[in-house]
């Protein structure tokens, strides 16, 4: 048997019927247009033969007496369990297939079985198939999970087809199966598990202290204090049912606002769900008189570690105010991430580890006691982005058109927001309690509207930097290398939310002309009119 880690464990311990704790991935496929035969039929087929259940699929759970808990593993996998086949009514509208995954993720996993079901869902309009796959965050991480599921497709489109359950390569080294577990044992494995969070308690105590200071307005930290952000319908313990919803941002202009602003990607996406719950909480006329506080996952996982299961720890970051521009939000978002990075830098991976052990405990034992009412929430939302491939991926000849990662609800919150990117698109998938969240459809409009919002927003004020640039240039007859970049990006990112659909470089090149223009008819020497003229065929020239 294997024992679990203390976060592992932490996902089992604090799971409830109210609150699952597993992940999952909603992928919709193209069937092949020239298939011949039942597409549906012949995928399960063919799935269905790879009896054969290596570790860590075979795995269920095993609590001894001591309270811990270990994987052990199963001799007898029931594949017909895990594997589902689901067909859905005519028309198979995308509304329909939300609508299954809904009920899907509401319910737990087994955990007398090993906690792990594949669906395949047919019926879909447009020739289409999909793939609902849920893990138990136990037995696995964003990371971890990204990894299994792509095990299972392939590069090219006659590629074989595989089942990740009889994949090798998932699993870390095992103990000798000969070496008898008895007590001793048991006690000597326990102690090794506790061994890392001892180490990590002088950098923990600093860090508690620094929140607590903060907490009496002694101290300013780069973390947020937990329990102090404001409520707001999400931030409140979730009931059973589940609501899912779906959006796509275009990942190469969500990069190109990232390189105008001197941002990443990450910073970008959070402004962007900022900007998004910001506009619903003002739907239901919620005034909010400090920033929202979003709870951000950070990897502790090694490039090439696929064995362990979870190596996140979650950190915390102050986002904008209500009242602030998209364009100074995003900035103010990307102050408190580099804050961030730059407190979690000071501790280790068994510090980040035991601050999210106890900042998450306290929010179950506050979900358990029902303290919704009495305490401020932990925090108000999660927000992930899990990188995926950027080609096309298929899976026996269907090609991959999306994948929305659906994971769970963190204690004492409502609303899960993660993204992942395939190809060029970022997919979101958004998960959130049906009773406090009903309209989340509603919400992942706004998520679409916030990123046309803050494009336009960061892209004006882009041209307004190259004309103000442009102006200054009385005596270089060259553009600085700066200029050139961004007229660059600015170019790469021709979009239609700017001057009803006419591509920025137009825009840009009109506000050149004119700018040149303006500036030559008040430039008194002839020398600088001659070197003025010579700026805007240059822009163009870069322009195309």
């Amino acid at each position: 048997m294997k024992a679990l880690t203390l976060p592992d464990m932490g996902f089992l311990y604090c799971e409830t019927v109210s609150r699952p704790n597993h992940v999952a991935a909603m992928q919709i496929f193209d069937i092949p247009s020239n298939y011949q035969g039942d597409y549906d039929t012949d995928l399960y087929q063919q799935l269905m033969q790879f009896t054969q259940v290596e570790k860590p699929f075979n795995y269920k759970l095993y609590t001894a007496y001591s309270g811990m808990m270990y994987w052990q593993e199963d001799d007898n996998v029931d594949l017909d369990y895990h594997v589902r086949r689901v067909r859905l009514p005519h028309p198979g509208t995308q509304e329909q297939l939300i609508e299954y995954v809904e009920h899907a993720h509401s319910n737990l996993l087994d955990r007398n079985r090993p906690l792990w079901e594949v669906h395949l869902i047919s019926g879909l309009a447009n020739n289409q198939f999909a793939v609902y796959l849920k893990m138990h965050h136990a037995f696995t991480d964003g990371a971890k999970g990204n990894k299994i599921m792509l095990s299972y497709l392939s590069q090219q489109a006659n590629g074989p087809l595989q089942a990740f359950w009889s994949l090798k390569g998932f699993e870390g080294k095992q103990p000798n199966p000969k070496v008898k577990v008895s007590m001793v044992h048991k006690l000597k494995q326990n102690s090794a598990l506790l061994t890392k969070q001892v180490r990590a308690i002088p950098s923990i105590i600093g860090l508690g202290s620094k929140l607590i200071l903060q907490g009496i307005n002694v101290y300013k930290t780069s973390l947020p204090t937990p329990f102090t952000a404001p409520k707001t319908p999400f931030s409140v313990s979730p009931k059973r049912a589940r609501r899912a919803a779906t959006s796509i941002l275009p990942l190469s202009r969500v990069k190109n606002i990232g390189k105008i602003a001197g941002t990443t990607i990450n910073d970008v996406v959070v402004c962007i769900c900022d900007i998004a719950l910001h506009r619903y909480l003002s739907d239901l006329n919620y005034k909010l008189k400090q920033p929202l506080t979003a709870q951000i996952p950070v990897s502790l996982r090694a490039p090439n570690d696929t064995t362990s299961n979870n190596r996140i720890a979650i950190t915390m970051v102050e986002l904008g105010h209500r009242n602030t521009t998209p364009l100074a939000r995003l900035m103010a978002i990307k102050e408190s991430c580099d804050r961030l990075k730059q407190e979690a830098s000071s501790l280790s991976d068994e510090a980040l580890t035991s601050y999210t052990l106890a900042s998450q405990g306290l929010a179950v034992i506050s979900e358990l006691l029902k303290l919704d009412d009495v305490l401020p929430p932990v925090g108000n939302v999660l927000i992930s982005n899990v990188p995926g491939p950027r080609k096309p991926m298929y899976m026996m000849g269907a090609e991959m058109q999306a994948c929305f990662p659906l994971s769970a609800l963190p204690p004492g919150m409502s609303l899960n927001i993660t993204l992942y990117s395939y190809m060029n698109n970022l997919n979101v998938g958004l998960i959130a309690c049906r009773t406090n969240l009903p309209d989340l459809t509603k919400l992942s409009g706004y998520i679409e509207d916030a990123f046309a919002e803050l494009e336009q927003v960061v892209m004006n004020s882009a041209i307004d930097i190259v004309s103000e640039q442009i102006t200054r240039l009385t005596h270089d007859e060259k553009l600085s290398q700066s200029m050139h970049e961004l007229i660059s990006v600015i170019n790469d990112n021709a979009c239609s939310t700017v001057a009803q659909e006419v591509a920025i470089k137009e825009v840009v090149k009109e506000v050149v002309k004119e700018v040149v223009k303006e500036v030559v008819k008040e430039e008194p020497k002839r020398k600088n009119k001659k070197q003025l003229k010579k700026i805007e065929p240059q822009a163009n020239n870069i322009l195309g």
